[in-house]
């Protein structure tokens, strides 16, 4: 097999770890960015970065916390909120970026 396969398979915890300090530094770029330039599309991307930061550690934490028979106990309605819930977050954080990363190029245009 072919060795960066095998990283792929069995290093996914260096990987899930790299992603999720990839994601914090992007949070605390965008804050900068807010802070320092005062653009609105800052913060819009900070709040993106931090939803998609939020539901990455969703994804990896449901299956240490949720347990089949708590899922069991807590009925079918939360599973499928459980289910959905990562799908919308990291759908919002996209766009929380994109938006943020157009609506401060725009306003750079606008400030010149």
């Amino acid at each position: 097999m072919n060795t960066l396969a095998q990283f792929i398979e069995h290093g996914s915890f260096a990987l899930d770890a790299l992603g999720i300090v990839g994601l914090g530094l992007l949070a605390l770029a965008a804050l900068r960015l807010a802070r320092v330039q005062q653009s609105w599309g800052g913060h819009v991307m900070a709040t993106g970065a931090v939803a998609l930061l939020v539901g990455r550690l969703f994804v990896l934490l449901a299956p240490l916390v949720l347990t089949r028979e708590l899922l069991a106990r807590l009925g079918r309605t939360f599973i499928a909120a459980q289910a959905a819930f990562p799908v919308i977050i990291l759908t919002l954080g996209l766009a929380g970026i994109v938006w943020g990363l157009w609506g401060h190029e725009r306003w750079m245009r606008a400030s010149r």
